[in-house]
């Protein structure tokens, strides 16, 4: 291993179009772009499709792993989305790796004593060219790792953090960014695995109990996007005749998903694409490969 490598594989740089590079100009990375989107996806035939996905193993396969997937799925059909903007260029990433929160508790919770709660993550590599089933299996080791060993892929940043004054922080923060993004470099020294974020982050806020959440953009990261997956729930299906007049009312289950965005990347125009295949892979989940 080199003592620096270069972090994040792209392709060649290509120049933005007229209104990206004034957005590029309007704002900076990304403190102030940041706008956000509530998606309601009925996950009724998603979910019996997940069942049968666990008939077929012992993994334990969730929404999570089954969403993960399918933005996976989405980035590979709108690969303008897929890149990192460095210098006023746009980078197109030459892979599509999806990166998921993952939360570590002391097992001492239990018992009612003073515990840690902190937050990692873990990052899928090509998740458009795995299956869910591949997708669970991979996170869901990665997940048993993280809290095993104490977090080892991000315990060198969090113990170098440690050492650094509070009023230091964000400039600590600003380097390694000016680092890992500006001048796509990595070396082990910064305590961080190279390309660290991927594509896009995804969070399950519905496993903790919330029914929604706005996430914030992780301005490090350098992702276009991060998407809360709310909790299950059940809502009202109506079947209606001609005229309107409702025939039969069933209870289907949904789950939203609440996405922050930079909006130098991502606009109105993308956000309805990228709604119309999700609605798309949730209705038909075996198109999920």
């Amino acid at each position: 291993m080199a003592f620096i490598e270069i972090n994040k594989p792209f392709e060649k740089g290509q120049a933005p179009s007229k209104f990206r590079r004034l957005a590029m100009g309007s704002w900076k990375a990304p403190d102030d772009p940041t706008i956000y989107g509530v998606l309601e996806l009925n996950v009724e035939k998603a979910l019996r499709h997940i069942e049968v996905l666990r008939s077929a193993t012992e993994e334990k396969i969730t929404i999570t792993h089954f969403l993960g997937k399918m933005l996976a799925e989405v980035l590979k059909l709108h690969p303008e989305l897929n890149c990192e903007i460095r210098f006023g260029k746009f980078y197109r990433r030459k892979g599509v790796d999806i990166s998921f929160q993952v939360a570590i508790e002391d097992e001492t919770a239990d018992l009612g004593l003073k515990h840690r709660h902190d937050l990692s993550g873990a990052i899928v590599r090509d998740a458009d060219q795995k299956s869910i089933i591949a997708i669970a299996k991979e996170l869901n080791e990665s997940a048993r790792r993280i809290r095993g060993s104490r977090d080892p892929g991000f315990s060198g940043i969090k113990r170098i953090s440690s050492f650094i004054p509070g009023f230091l922080q964000s400039f600590a923060v600003s380097v390694i960014k000016g680092i890992t993004s500006g001048l796509n470099l990595w070396s082990p020294v910064l305590g961080i695995p190279k390309n660290a974020f991927g594509s896009l982050m995804v969070t399950n806020v519905g496993s903790i109990g919330l029914d929604f959440a706005l996430p914030a953009l992780f301005p490090p990261a350098a992702v276009p996007a991060i998407v809360a997956v709310g909790a299950i729930y059940k809502a009202p299906i109506y079947e209606t005749d001609a005229e309107g007049v409702v025939l039969k009312t069933r209870l289907e289950r949904h789950i939203r998903l609440c996405g922050a965005f930079d909006h130098r990347y991502i606009d109105g125009l993308h956000a309805s694409r990228i709604a119309r295949d999700m609605r798309r892979f949730t209705e038909h989940p075996d198109q999920l490969t």
